[in-house]
């Protein structure tokens, strides 16, 4: 039988037609067959099941995987972003619906929508020009019968001597204003036990000699015999509720002091407290006149008197105030300091000024002394908590500010804490805020205020916690404390709840929240520094309303570290570096736009001596050098009003002259003055006063 070829068919008989011998040949191919189709189904089986168990293995890592989404959101202006913003959600989509819901949001990160930038700083003042036209002003006495003033008054015209005829024409007049005296009521019906009513009054007395040479103020009262009998017809002192100041030439700015005659100087480190009295009227300071040591003087410029008050130490350095400062008490009619007479070591001091009025007042530590109840707080050799308003020394639950009853109510709350304040002590017009120990050892806030009322928080369960830098908001407070190893803002709720309201995190590290500048309120606005990179403090705000902390500023580096802050309330001023302009003074409202460098004083890279800052109304006082006119100023008195910087007093003029204004001593403000420690040149380092009336708009000043 020949083999068949590719093209060849082999079609097999009938099974009734094949032989017999070929019936085994038959069966095995058949199994043969069998074989290959359970070997081919075997392997199909397989393959399924290989396929169905790497779609099992998707599914179960598409079910460990659960999607991680990102949402933004836009908000329209809200404090501190107040061009409106983005903020940026993300999370996990638990239900896997593709959206982010609210509940799945994990982490925000809040964007703030620029401005354009900011115009350059404003140049300095020009030079005035020639001949300019004079200011004139005139007063007169409007009688009684006046239409408008039926009571009599003064009127008030101002205007530009135009002709130059030194009077005030009547075209020259520009504005006119007259104040008018206050009719007496008319009587009313007679009260069983009424008393007659009191006139309001309107007198014109010299302005202060001390503050214009050439002036007048015009007071408005009630002529209700706070010091003398009512209805006298005359306006004392205590009567006067409103005045208006006129000067007709720049208010009057000098050097007080010359303690020690010459060029040697009255003031050295620990020799250079000083504070306004303002019921005395009277600036007290600490002072060597190198004869008696440093001791206790006072200088009163309505007679223009500097006077030693008292010699305290005989035989050496009474130190005044040395640790703890000049503190008003008794509604500044006296002042209460540490200081030593040389024989019973450092005690507590009061004084008005006087040397009969000047009297040691009992032994205290040097390290507290905080405000309260018309007194001051201070700590016992024996860690007991002290208050004094300058008469004598007790223990702080016995102030007059609380009754018998209420005393007695609180001497319960205390029982069982000890350490009262040793941590850390606040005080406001209504709290005292303080740390104290339990009997357990744990150290927590507590709040006393002038009824008597005590709360108390828990805000660590498993240790003590430890405040700084609080700042009160409306019955709450606000402060830096640890939270983790890591410094957040917490806020203890009227209540006795508490909150923390930050979570900044560095890589590592903490992030010194409010260690170089504290926490200070703007509104709502909570501004401090923090640390996100270690070493490089920078400015950051959480908005009490909404919650969104954020960096306020990228540039502005150490801001409030070298000098600190002054708040007007509506904006901070502060010292802060930048890798433009050094050390300068920087500005900010609380947000991201209006937080920069304020002036470049020592323009370029070169930092400024920035010493002192104070606010005065809706500005600040700046004590630095600069460049005035193109040249180095030396360290002299600056005045921002706005946005605008300007040099206003130099103690020592003079090109190259530098007059090291504030090496000793701080930046003392009172009603009408400003008084720092500089040297003239002539006179050593000795106090010096800068009228601030037009930055206060205390006085209004017309230039002849």
């Amino acid at each position: 039988m020949q083999a068949s070829t590719e093209n060849e068919v082999y079609e097999q008989p009938p099974l009734d037609e094949q032989p017999n011998h070929e019936g085994a040949t038959h069966q095995h191919q058949h199994r043969r067959w069998l074989t290959v189709v359970q070997s081919l189904t075997l392997i199909t089986v397989l393959l399924l099941s290989a396929y169905n168990h790497a779609l099992l293995n998707q599914t179960a890592e598409r079910t460990a995987a659960t999607p991680w989404l990102v949402q933004s959101e836009p908000f329209q202006s809200e404090p501190p972003c107040n061009e409106g913003g983005f903020r940026i959600h993300t999370g996990f989509d638990v239900d896997e619906n593709g959206v982010l819901d609210s509940g799945e949001r994990q982490d925000t990160t809040t964007l703030c929508h620029g401005l354009r930038g900011l115009s350059g700083p404003q140049g300095q003042a020009g030079v005035s020009g020639l001949d300019a036209v004079p200011q004139r002003m005139t007063t007169a006495v409007i009688p009684i019968g006046n239409n408008t003033c039926s009571a009599g008054g003064t009127q008030i015209q101002t205007g530009l001597d135009l002709d130059l005829n030194e009077l005030l024409d009547e075209e020259e007049v520009v504005s006119e204003a007259m104040l008018c005296n206050g009719v007496r009521g008319v009587e009313g019906l007679n009260g069983t036990h009424g008393t007659s009513g009191v006139s309001a009054l309107v007198d014109k007395v010299p302005a202060p000699a001390y503050v214009c040479a050439d002036g007048f103020v015009i007071r408005f009262g009630v002529d209700d015999g706070d010091e003398q009998a009512a209805n006298n017809g005359l306006l004392e002192e205590a009567e006067v509720r409103e005045t208006l100041n006129f000067c007709f030439e720049p208010l009057r700015s000098t050097r007080v002091t010359d303690l020690v005659p010459g060029v040697g100087n009255s003031f050295t480190t620990g020799c250079d407290a000083a504070t306004w009295l303002d019921g005395a009227r009277a600036f007290v300071f600490a002072g060597n006149d190198g004869v008696n040591g440093c001791e206790l003087h006072v200088h009163l410029p309505e007679t223009n008197r500097t006077e030693l008050v008292v010699d305290l130490h005989p035989s050496g350095d009474a130190s005044p105030g040395r640790d703890l400062g000049f503190n008003s008490v008794s509604n500044g009619a006296a002042v209460v300091f540490d200081a030593t007479d040389g024989a019973n070591g450092r005690q507590l001091w009061v004084s008005d000024g006087t040397t009969n009025g000047t009297a040691a007042l009992g032994s205290v530590e040097t390290n507290l002394a905080v405000p309260w109840a018309e007194g001051l707080l201070v700590r016992s050799p024996t860690n007991e908590l002290l208050w004094t308003n300058g008469t004598d020394l007790r223990n702080w639950l016995t102030a007059p500010v609380w009754n018998a009853e209420v005393q007695q109510a609180m001497s319960a709350h205390f029982e069982g804490l000890t350490n009262i304040g040793e941590a850390w002590l606040h005080t406001d017009e209504r709290f005292v805020w303080f740390s104290a120990m339990d009997e357990n050892g744990d150290v927590e806030p507590y709040r006393v205020d002038g009824d008597g009322e005590f709360t108390s928080w828990a805000v660590n369960d498993f240790g003590s916690i430890e405040l700084s830098h609080p700042v009160g908001h409306e019955h709450d407070l606000l402060a830096s404390s640890s939270r983790g190893g890591v410094k957040q803002v917490l806020r203890l709720n009227d209540n006795g709840t508490h909150a923390w309201l930050t979570s900044i995190a560095p890589p590592s590290g903490d992030t010194k929240l409010g260690e170089g500048m504290g926490l200070h309120l703007i509104g709502d606005n909570l501004v401090y520094d923090a640390e996100t990179v270690a070493g490089e403090p920078r400015l950051w705000t959480t908005n009490l309303a909404n919650g969104i902390t954020l960096q306020l500023s990228t540039s502005l580096l150490a801001p409030g570290s070298q000098v600190g802050v002054a708040n007007t309330g509506d904006r901070l001023l502060f010292d802060c570096m930048s890798a433009s302009t050094g050390l300068e003074v920087c500005i900010t409202d609380g947000t991201p736009q209006n937080s920069r460098v304020l002036h470049d004083l020592t323009p370029g890279m070169m930092a400024s001596d920035v010493r002192g800052l104070a606010a005065v109304g809706d500005g600040w006082l700046v004590v630095s050098d600069g460049t005035v006119e193109g040249a180095p100023s030396g360290v002299v008195l600056w005045a921002v009003e706005g946005d605008a910087i300007r040099p206003v007093y130099d103690p020592w003029s003079g090109a190259g002259n530098s007059s090291d204004a504030m090496t000793y001593g701080q930046l003392v403000l009172s009603p009408t003055q400003a008084w720092f420690l500089a040297h003239n040149g002539e006179h050593g380092h000795e106090w010096h006063r800068w009228s601030h009336g037009e930055l206060s708009d205390d006085w209004i000043v017309i230039h002849r």
